[in-house]
């Protein structure tokens, strides 16, 4: 019995995505859930109280790195193909989060390519450009240069950060969008909690 206890638990521990329903077999029988119901299972003729809820705060992890970010949001997943993957997350209004995995390249002089991709039709709009780069601590101890770039119209306001981490043909591409200045926004909350719990292996 404490063993199936012990599976169950492995099993509800590692949800990831807040879906409208799961699935969870034990012993070869399958029982359907929800997030926050409650349920009464019967195995080996005992009856187990269960109730599936999701953290705050969940958890994403890649052998590359791994950072938290709130449940309200899912982690979008893209291969760009030539050995670059690409993770998003991202608010209603546009701010968010982003990294690139190369593993064929070191990204590391890319940065100002990047930076110069992701606001030159701003500035061809009317946007002035303002740098503000600077250097980042992540907990780990990892120094970061990081290249910013404030973009300001008609009381209009885009911030761009952009850092990079790497190796022998790899490494990691951090880029943060956020599309206002004002503090504590939806954006600047999902990015404050990416890069103060960001690890890069």
């Amino acid at each position: 019995m404490k063993k199936t206890i012990f599976i169950l638990f492995l099993l509800l521990t590692n949800f990831i995505y807040a879906q409208e329903n799961f699935e969870i077999e034990i012993n070869g029988e399958k029982f359907e859930i929800k997030l926050d119901k409650d349920y009464e299972l019967k195995v080996d003729n005992k009856v187990l109280k269960v109730n599936v809820k999701q953290k705050d705060t969940l958890l994403y992890y890649d052998k590359a790195f791994n950072f938290k970010y709130p449940k309200e949001y899912k982690v979008v997943k893209s291969d760009l193909g030539d050995g670059i993957e690409q993770l998003m997350l991202m608010t209603a209004e546009g701010s968010g989060f982003m990294i690139q995995k190369y593993s064929t390249i070191n990204p590391s002089m890319l940065n100002e390519l990047m930076i110069s991709e992701v606001t030159k039709e701003s500035v061809n709009y009317g946007f002035q450009l303002k740098r503000e780069d600077y250097e980042r601590t992540l907990t780990s101890g990892l120094k970061l240069n990081v290249d910013k770039a404030v973009l300001t119209y008609k009381g209009d306001t885009n911030i761009y950060e952009i850092a990079t981490v790497g190796g022998k043909d790899s490494g990691v591409l951090i880029m943060t969008m956020k599309m206002d200045d004002i503090e504590d926004s939806s954006g600047e909350k999902l990015i404050n909690l990416i890069w103060n719990t960001l690890v890069v292996n």
